[in-house]
């Protein structure tokens, strides 16, 4: 751990993807009677201060909607695009999460500020492995990250990679799912995790 770093955070939703493997736009697919992005935001809203969404906006969320300023050129783009906006509000930390992470952990947000320090950002990972959606960055890492954008990097786990990043361990909940990133691409994914929920029910 490098030491807490303070101040309020903004907590994103990336929601501006294609869903071109899911047929339809898998932020509005109804998970357990609702859309699969209330699922996340009901996860995210009580770890940040202030919560917006990353892509277009829909008409049933009320959330401020932050369209790419360069649509189509993938999630890296659209950070960048956040990080300019929270700049300019002066929000020293942006928090960003996946719109078809339905599980994500509740604590994701404090393990990061635990572990941020000076890094450029704290990224989860789940044995071993990096989830590079759901994440902490410093609004400062702005300037590195448009360099990394220019050089021609699209990827979260590419800017990832050519940054100062923290990775932190996170665990499924005592009695949850094994895997709490666990994400919606296909209608199958939506199918495991409506069971998954039912589930939970039964043994409540």
């Amino acid at each position: 751990m490098s030491g807490s770093l303070h101040g309020p955070v903004l907590g994103v939703v990336l929601a501006g993807g294609a869903s071109r493997r899911y047929g339809s736009d898998k932020a509005l697919a109804r998970l357990d009677g609702r859309a699969l992005l209330a699922h996340v935001i009901g996860r995210v809203r009580p770890q940040v201060n202030e919560l917006i969404l990353s892509g277009p906006a829909r008409s049933t969320f009320p959330d401020p909607a932050i369209a790419d300023e360069q649509p189509g050129q993938g999630p890296l783009a659209a950070l960048c695009t956040v990080l300019r906006w929270a700049d300019a509000r002066q929000s020293p930390l942006v928090a960003t999460f996946a719109c078809d992470t339905p599980f994500i952990p509740i604590d994701c947000v404090a393990g990061f500020r635990a572990a941020i320090g000076v890094h450029d950002c704290a990224v989860a990972s789940r044995a071993g492995e990096l989830q590079p959606t759901c994440a902490l960055w410093r609004t400062a890492a702005l300037a590195r990250l448009e360099e990394v954008l220019a050089s021609g990097v699209r990827s979260l786990r590419g800017a990832i990679n050519a940054v100062d990043a923290m990775t932190v361990e996170f665990h499924a909940e005592a009695g949850g799912r094994n895997d709490p990133f666990f994400n919606i691409n296909q209608l199958q994914d939506m199918k495991i995790a409506q069971t998954w929920l039912e589930r939970d029910r039964i043994f409540a």
